[in-house]
């Protein structure tokens, strides 16, 4: 349901979402398979601290825990309920969670709206907005934070600990997120599916990020959008201390009707140059690939923006160079050469690569390049007042030592990160370079496996910078 601005009262309450003291998950279960069983061992095997109280009408004991009848039997404050129960039960819990004076609810069942029963989810959501009971969901699979210990929902892992924080309407999605978090070094400071998101908003999330000093990016998955003005107050307010990175999905003809079926989405009447306009008047960056909305999410969290376009890129490979300059170029930030940036800069480097190596720009110290002559380029570069960024490519050779170069890279960094420039690596290879970008990207440099995503991250570091810039004149 619409809100015209993100409600104080729901912000201040979603601290109990992902920090409550005490939590009661209705429709606990004695059986593994469950949702109900799956939300208790998940809160437990990930080290929550605070107090479960499952609730059952049939069950005096669930996961070794004591079990209720109902909220209005635990002797205990709630601060949190988890319902998964069946839709026509949920009625009942929410009278049940305002008489309990609970600070938040979270309803993971599905066969509301987007099947059709919009009545229903509507009178459910009147009846919170109300009772000034923010409901969060329904139809979601849960929220965490790796900070917090906090796993709540039918979430088989936390992610790793990092500067993301996602809010998505796709559980799925956001389980895919999670996992690639594990796989490849992509960390997270909390996450939250909002399922059809009849109440609670991604506004109200957004604006709460604002506040968490764990984020430095947000990352918004969206399959619908109910209050644009609120989304653009929201960012308004937070995109010039944190980017914000969307990614807007089911405009395709079929897309509408399935978008609706996953989780009541509407986007009859809308179209790509809708969102566009939203996004550009708040200031978010939208990505169109998935992979595009995590690799430009990572580098907006780990760097500062781009304040300039002089950018200087160190490769040990010709391809890698030429395929990145022509991504540059069709993103609309062309690379210049290292003449007309800084006359001196080509002739500095030139000392360190091979006289058939090209101090152009990208500067190819040749594919014999060593680990010494990375960290004499990388420095000539990083520490001229001319260059706004480096952006440091390897790949592996017979005689290519990958992880001496990603130390050299690391110690060059953590040298110079004090003068704010971003720096952004690619690793192109096999398995050692797989695990040199899980090493960089734990240093807290983001690093690709190709030049067009190294070249994506880079240009959303430009676009924010300019975001910045124009948000400041308004």
């Amino acid at each position: 349901m619409k809100i015209d601005a993100p409600r104080q009262y729901v912000i201040d309450n979603l601290k109990y979402a992902l920090n409550p003291s005490s939590i009661a998950v209705v429709g606990a279960s004695r059986y593994s398979s469950k949702v109900g069983y799956k939300v208790i061992e998940g809160l437990k095997n990930w080290g929550y601290k605070g107090t479960i109280y499952p609730v059952n009408p049939r069950a005096n004991q669930i996961g070794g825990l004591r079990a209720y009848k109902t909220i209005l039997d635990i002797p205990g404050p709630v601060d949190l309920v988890f319902v998964a129960v069946p839709a026509h039960l949920v009625k009942m819990v929410l009278e049940h969670a305002v008489t309990k004076k609970a600070k938040i609810v979270v309803i993971a069942t599905s066969a509301f709206k987007e099947i059709g029963r919009v009545d229903l989810q509507d009178r459910l959501t009147q009846f919170c907005r109300d009772s000034r009971l923010p409901l969060i969901g329904p139809n979601l699979v849960g929220m965490g934070s790796p900070y917090l210990n906090f796993n709540c929902g039918f979430i088989p892992y936390l992610p790793i600990k990092g500067p993301v924080a996602m809010i998505s309407q796709s559980g799925a999605n956001l389980l895919a997120a999670l996992g690639a978090s594990k796989t490849t070094n992509f960390g997270m400071s909390f996450f939250v599916g909002l399922g059809n998101k009849a109440d609670v908003d991604f506004s109200e999330f957004i604006v709460y990020a604002e506040n968490d000093s764990n984020t430095k990016c947000l990352a918004i998955y969206l399959e619908g959008m109910d209050s644009p003005e609120a989304f653009i107050k929201a960012c308004r307010s937070v995109v010039p201390k944190k980017p914000v990175v969307t990614i807007k999905v089911g405009g395709s003809q079929i897309g509408v009707k399935a978008a609706f079926a996953h989780t009541a989405s509407e986007n009859q009447g809308t179209s790509d140059d809708y969102f566009d306009k939203i996004f550009e008047q708040c200031g978010a960056i939208r990505a169109t690939t998935w992979q595009e909305f995590l690799d430009i999410s990572l580098a907006l969290g780990m760097q500062p923006e781009l304040k300039g376009d002089r950018i200087v890129m160190i490769t040990n490979g010709g391809g890698s160079g030429l395929l990145s300059c022509d991504h540059f170029e069709r993103c609309g930030v062309p690379m210049h050469e290292l003449k007309v940036m800084s006359p001196n800069l080509g002739q500095r480097i030139r000392t360190y690569m091979p006289m058939f190596g090209s101090p152009l720009n990208p500067v190819d110290i040749a594919g014999t390049a060593s680990p010494v002559q990375y960290k004499g380029a990388l420095r000539q570069a990083m520490r001229d007042s001319n260059v706004d960024m480096v952006y440091c490519s390897i790949c592996p050779t017979a005689v290519t030592d990958v992880p001496a170069v990603v130390d050299v890279a690391i110690e060059m960094y953590d040298t110079y990160k004090y003068l704010g420039k971003p720096f952004v690596m690619e690793c192109q290879g096999g398995a050692e370079c797989h695990e040199a970008i899980m090493k960089l990207r734990d240093h807290g440099i983001p690093a690709y496996p190709t030049p067009e995503q190294a070249v994506n991250a880079i240009v959303a570091l430009r676009k924010y910078a300019k975001i910045k810039e124009k948000l400041a004149k308004r």
